[in-house]
């Protein structure tokens, strides 16, 4: 006889232990490596749509202008100030030094405005803006690398600065992109003062604009690349905070999800012996079945139906783990990176992993399944053959 699908899954459902007894292995194998797959993909998800929420307060405004070795001229100062209030500073590289002991830092020079958006946070608990005139706030690593603490003093090209207090959080650091050392923010005058800013040196300025109003940060950048094409101005918006991290995440996104496909992989051996181990128990029903005058593509359909009940299963509930445990991924990583907050659905990953947990799992089934099949009813009945 050949049976209908329908009549195949009313059969199968019927065989099918509602606790799936003997395809656990293969629900283990799906659980976890879809959940993998399904927590890496809502991870990259989450972090995107950090850095799209947060992206004004990552760059620190709506737009900013960057250009190496020169402050910016006026015109280009007045084109961005009708905007709104301004934040002009500088980022150099230079030695800190305290006794014996010195390190690279990443010196960042601001002015009072700074920050315009959100606030500097100190490991005191204070809240603070630029630091006042021989003062400096210190990044973590630097007070370690110089042993230093507030109220001690250090010096950088040989100029005494006295550390004001110990960074915590800095609004706008993921922002500032890759640097050689710990931050070190000092009020906007010092890098000249202390002679960092002479021709030849390497430095950045930066001004950066918080709109008074609703703004279009895109249209406010072509508008200074139109008006300065020469100048080598390097615009960012809120849009485009961080570059530099968006295609960090992007490529660690896909590393960590070939880690993911490979673990998947791996699983499907245990998935292959597991689907064998069942359908090796399931000898009696299939040779009743054969002897009823099932056909060996009855028995395939059968059990093929059950196989992707149990993946369904098995991928969904992964599916559903990889998305509960994004806010604990996300709270662990909110210190390094802007995840957003709650759970975080991003369809596309979450499909596509349970899907390639379908094609494994199809795929490593289908030898058990073909080698089930091809075995005649009298061999699997060795007591009637007898």
């Amino acid at each position: 006889m050949n049976i209908t699908w329908g009549a195949a899954w009313r059969i199968a459902r019927r065989e099918l232990s509602g606790r799936f007894r003997g395809l656990r292995l293969l629900l283990a194998c799906l659980f976890l490596g879809v959940g993998a797959l399904a927590a890496i993909g809502s991870l990259t998800t989450a972090i995107h749509q950090g850095l799209a929420a947060k992206g004004r307060s990552i760059l620190g405004g709506d737009v900013q202008i960057t250009v190496w070795q020169r402050a910016l001229t006026a015109d280009e100062s007045a084109a961005l100030a009708r905007y709104g209030p301004l934040s002009d500073g500088r980022r150099l590289q230079a030695m800190a030094s305290a006794g014996d002991t010195a390190a690279p830092v990443q010196l960042k020079a601001v002015d009072a405005a700074w920050p315009l958006v959100g606030r500097l946070s100190l490991a005191d608990g204070r809240n603070v803006g630029a630091p006042a005139p021989g003062t400096a706030w210190i990044g973590s690593g630097a007070a370690a690398r110089l042993s230093l603490r507030p109220g001690d003093s250090f010096t950088i090209a040989g100029r005494p600065l006295r550390v004001g207090g110990i960074i915590a959080v800095e609004p706008d650091g993921l922002g500032e992109g890759f640097a050689l050392g710990p931050t070190v923010i000092v009020p906007l005058d010092f890098p000249g003062q202390a002679g960092l800013l002479a021709p030849g040196a390497m430095y950045r300025s930066r001004l950066r604009v918080a709109c008074a109003a609703v703004c279009d940060a895109e249209a406010i950048a072509k508008d200074l690349a139109a008006r300065f094409p020469s100048a080598g101005l390097d615009i960012r918006t809120r849009d485009k905070a961080s570059p530099g991290t968006e295609t960090f995440i992007a490529r660690m996104g896909d590393f960590l999800v070939l880690v993911g496909l490979s673990a998947l992989l791996i699983a499907g051996i245990g998935i292959g012996g597991g689907t064998a181990s069942y359908l090796e128990a399931r000898r009696g029903a299939i040779a009743t079945l054969k002897v009823m005058g099932a056909t060996s593509s009855d028995i395939a359909r059968i059990y093929l139906l059950q196989i992707a009940a149990a993946a369904v299963v098995g991928s969904g509930a992964g599916v559903i783990a990889g998305v509960a445990i994004l806010p604990l991924i996300a709270r662990a990583l909110s210190d390094v990176l802007p995840v957003a907050d709650g759970i975080t659905l991003a369809p596309w990953p979450l499909a596509r992993a349970g899907l390639w947990g379908l094609l494994v799992a199809l795929v490593f089934a289908a030898p058990p399944l073909v080698a089930a099949q091809r075995f005649p009813a009298m061999a699997l009945l060795p007591s009637v053959a007898a």
